[in-house]
This record gives structure tokens, C-alpha cells and sequence, in this order.
């Protein structure tokens, strides 16, 4: 990306249009900013962003300052182009201290390590959890996605190094405010506790995680539920398939034929599947099996948690086998069939 930007832009306007292009969310894009323009590009365009802030204690200063925190750039640096450069923000060092204090950089890491939980792993997707703390807690708990640690007496050195003899009274400073913020992250302890296991039960009864899952015994009611309903519409449009052309019955019913025609049909798919679906589907030799992932194929997925269902059934063998036993369970498929119905009539929500 910064090869094809920099044959549009000029050197010092390179960091400013990566930020722009850059897909992702406001803290991931600054990181990763930051960390591709390690120099003066970098910090130019951090810079006039934090100038850019309404105040030194506003949201999105506490985020500037955490990004530069993550990707590595000195304290030092940091106070300097806040408080002293010509051309920043001229925050006062009081007021960046208190931004400082609610990065939490002088919270022990044991305090803040279940918040820290709670984050969104890098450069990986939302868990349930920390979608829902991105939802809640940023406003006050930002200090959570912080991934360094800097030791008191290096940050009272870093302060001093900027500030000359005001140093010790800033550092004092910060060191009392986040004792503040470490006694209310212990006082809320079990209160942050049961938000955690609560927000890790509903993430391992999500779709999202039906991919992984080891055994179908493992699932929770929410996954039960949606990967039950999509056993059955795969084996509906199973039945609409050999219903319908002669030669697609032919196919189905031939596990050679069966599996070109589905590879050509995922090779049209958007989706990008693992290496272990792709030798599921070619070492398949069962023609019934075959026919199964063409009727999962032909269905056209918008909902989001169908579609995870069904890339599940593609990749976990397990899941696979248990929707595929579904199908054959003449009892079991009759009363999703009713169920469904009486959905698609308004007259119930009921999930078996």
C-alpha cells in the first residue's frame, strides 16, 4: 500500500493518506501507522492530529496517546511534540499528565489485566466480548488496549528529562491519579469479573466460533439452534435440487461429477476457505456427502450468523457430520419443517 501510495503523494504527505486508506478502526489505524512510519512522517501526522484534539483530556487525545504508547515511540518524544513544539497542540504538562494517567502507563498490569481481556486481539476480529467493550467501556476504560509497561522510576526520568525541576511534581502527579484509577479498577474487581465470564459465555455459544469447535456436544442453545435450522435448509434445497433437472440429479448422485461442480461453484464464492476444507472436499469420495456441501453451496447467505453456520459446515468435519445426521433424521426434520412454518406464519418464535 505505502509503495502504490507513494507514486501519488509526496514524502510528507505519505503518512496522512495511509491514515486516510487505511481500512480499520481508529486505534488499529494509528498503530499501524505509526509503526509503518517509524520517523518524522509519523509523528508529524500524530502531531496534527493531537492538535486537532479538542482538549488534552478529550477521548480522542487519550487514544493519540495510547497509540504511540503501543507502537513504541519514546515518552520523551511524546511530551515534547504535546507540550513544547511550535507547531503542536502547546498542551500544559499538567493537563498531558492526566491524559497520560488515563492511558493507564503507571497502573500496575495486574490491575488492569482484566480489562486487558477484554480488547480486541490485534490484527484479529472482534470477539463478542470486546465488541461489547468497545460499546461500554471506551469512554471510560480506555486505558485497556495499553500492551506496554514502563516502570514508575523510567517514567518520573522521562518527565524530568522534559520538564527540568517541574518533572517530580508531574510525576507525583501521575502517580497519584493512577492510584486513583488502580483503587477503583480493585473495588470493581468482581463486578469487572462476572462481565468477563459473562461476556466469554456468550462468545463460545456465537456462531463465530463454530468453526473451532471440538465436538458437537460443546455447543451452547444459541448455536444448537441456529445450526439445527441450517441443517434443514440445507437439506430442503437438497431435496429442491434432485427435484428439479434430471442431469443435476445425475450429478449428485455421482461423486466424481458431484465434486467438479463443486469446486467450480466455490471457486465463484467471495468466501476463502482453509486448507483442511479444501482436502475435506477433494479427499471426499462419498457421493452423499458431496451432494450435502452442493446444496450448502447453492444457498444464498445474507444473514450473518447463516453464514457463519455454513462456513462452519465447511470447515469443521465434526459440525458436518452432525447437521448431515440431522438430515437423515426423518423425526428430527419434520419438526424443524413445522417449526419453521409456524415462524414463517408469525404465529411463533419457539426454538427448539
Amino acid at each position: 500500500m505505502i509503495e502504490r501510495l507513494g507514486a501519488r503523494y509526496e514524502a510528507d504527505a505519505l503518512a496522512g493518506a495511509f491514515l486516510r486508506v487505511f481500512l480499520g478502526e481508529v486505534d488499529e489505524k494509528l498503530d499501524v501507522m505509526l509503526g509503518a512510519f517509524p520517523g518524522e512522517d509519523g509523528a508529524r501526522e500524530w502531531r496534527r492530529a493531537l492538535t486537532e484534539s479538542k482538549s488534552p483530556t478529550a477521548l480522542d487525545a487519550t487514544r493519540l496517546v495510547l497509540a504511540w504508547l503501543n507502537a513504541g515511540r519514546g515518552l520523551r518524544d511524546a511530551c515534547r511534540l504535546a507540550c513544547l513544539a511550535p507547531e503542536g497542540p502547546r498542551f500544559s504538562p499538567e493537563d498531558f499528565v492526566e491524559t497520560l494517567a488515563w492511558t493507564w502507563v503507571a497502573v500496575p498490569p495486574p490491575a488492569r489485566e482484566l480489562l486487558a481481556a477484554l480488547c480486541k486481539p490485534p490484527e484479529a476480529p472482534h470477539t463478542v466480548a470486546s465488541l461489547l467493550a468497545s460499546f461500554f467501556l471506551d469512554l471510560i476504560a480506555m486505558g485497556r488496549r495499553l500492551r506496554i509497561h514502563i516502570e514508575p522510576a523510567a517514567l518520573a526520568a522521562d518527565l524530568s528529562a522534559v520538564f527540568g525541576d517541574g518533572g517530580p511534581a508531574l510525576a507525583e502527579q501521575l502517580r497519584e491519579r493512577s492510584a486513583n484509577i488502580e483503587a477503583q479498577l480493585r473495588e470493581n474487581a468482581h463486578f469487572l469479573e462476572a462481565l468477563l465470564a459473562e461476556t466469554g459465555d456468550a462468545a463460545r455459544d456465537d456462531t463465530d466460533a463454530l468453526a473451532v469447535l471440538r465436538s458437537a456436544d460443546a455447543m451452547g442453545p444459541r448455536q444448537q439452534t441456529w445450526v439445527q435450522a441450517m441443517a434443514w435448509r440445507v437439506m430442503t434445497e437438497l431435496v429442491r435440487l434432485r427435484g428439479g433437472n434430471p442431469k443435476m440429479a445425475e450429478v449428485l448422485d455421482d461423486a466424481a461429477q458431484g465434486k467438479r461442480f463443486l469446486v467450480r461453484m466455490l471457486a465463484e464464492q467471495p468466501q476463502v476457505l482453509t486448507e483442511d476444507a479444501w482436502e475435506g472436499i477433494l479427499g471426499e469420495s462419498e457421493a452423499g456427502a458431496i451432494a450435502w456441501r452442493i446444496a450448502l453451496v447453492s444457498l444464498r447467505i445474507s444473514e450473518l450468523h447463516a453464514s457463519q453456520v455454513c462456513r462452519a459446515f465447511l470447515e469443521n468435519a465434526e459440525l458436518r457430520a452432525y447437521a448431515i445426521g440431522i438430515g437423515r433424521d426423518e423425526r428430527a426434520m419434520r419438526e424443524l419443517g413445522e417449526l419453521a412454518a409456524r415462524v414463517r406464519a408469525g404465529r411463533g418464535s419457539e426454538t427448539r
